[in-house]
């Protein structure tokens, strides 16, 4: 193969993934949108401060209308990218919603909206309809980040732990990194709690749905080790086969005026040991 023929297969490979990750990806915003514009068990405490604080961030594009989230996962940028597949940042659910979500949506946008002047008639109203956005399309994306989340690669509380004890490390070298370099080693101070850089309480959400779907984890989890007790079974048999194989054939080189010209596999055949047999000859010596 040259070596433009094996640049365009790798061309037409990459494009192949990237058309497969990118309906998978639409498949899973469906999928959270749905959950959230249904869902009425999730303790969302947010406020104006919050929704500030995601919009100075970028984390909430509001420059067009209706404002939305894109799905990109900051926390998880640190993760080597040769192991996790990156998110759509342009995708948002407002690419995937049907009709009869939409008017759910706006359905939910306008009851917050009431709950919000009917709290405080004198807040400004657009302000008032800007934050009734921001809490649908919040909840929307804690049901997204379920799915898509840095903390899907937690299998159980230790590995939870551990990974809030990196943010934390990481997150105090890029403070040391932001300032002017003089305290290279950092004092120790209290032990952290909650997660780094979580004013907008993303995370402390997150680890709410993630604790609620310990059943569908674990589920996943046996799923997968049913899958690999099957694919180890089938592995163990074909080198069974293969072994029974070799020991039935044997490869014979054939070889014309000193050079190698071919192989070729032959049955073995097994014969019984010779023995004695009562036939005339024992019969005739008085056997």
């Amino acid at each position: 193969m040259n070596f433009k023929k094996a640049s365009h297969m790798a061309t037409y490979n990459y494009h192949t993934q990237e058309k497969q990750w990118e309906e998978a990806e639409k498949v899973v915003v469906a999928r959270a949108l749905e959950e959230a514009l249904n869902c009425r068990k999730c303790p969302l405490s947010i406020t104006e401060a919050t929704m500030k604080a995601d919009i100075d961030q970028g984390n909430y594009i509001t420059s067009s209308y209706p404002p939305f989230f894109p799905n990109a996962n900051k926390r998880d940028e640190n993760i080597s990218p040769l192991d996790t597949n990156t998110p759509n940042n342009n995708l948002s659910h407002w690419k995937v919603i049907n009709e009869a979500q939409r008017q759910q949506y706006y359905k939910i946008v306008e009851h917050s909206l009431d709950a919000r002047l009917h709290e405080d008639a004198s807040t400004d109203p657009d302000m008032a309809i800007l934050f009734a956005h921001y809490q649908v399309d919040y909840h929307i994306r804690q049901h997204y980040l379920a799915y898509r989340g840095v903390l899907t690669l937690c299998r159980d509380a230790s590995d939870m732990q551990t990974l809030r004890k990196w943010q934390w490390r990481m997150d105090m070298i890029d403070t040391i990194i932001a300032s002017d370099g003089s305290h290279p080693v950092q004092p120790k101070v209290h032990r952290p709690t909650g997660w780094p850089k979580d004013e907008n309480l993303e995370m402390l959400h997150q680890t709410h749905l993630w604790k609620k779907s310990w059943k569908v984890r674990q589920k996943r989890v046996e799923e997968v080790r049913a899958r690999w007790a099957v694919i180890m079974e089938e592995r163990r048999r074909q080198r069974e086969r293969l072994l029974a194989k070799q020991a039935s054939t044997l490869t014979v080189r054939l070889y014309f005026g000193g050079e190698l010209c071919g192989l070729r596999e032959l049955e073995r055949k097994v014969y019984p040991a010779a023995g004695m047999r009562m036939g005339r000859t024992t019969q005739s010596s008085g056997f």
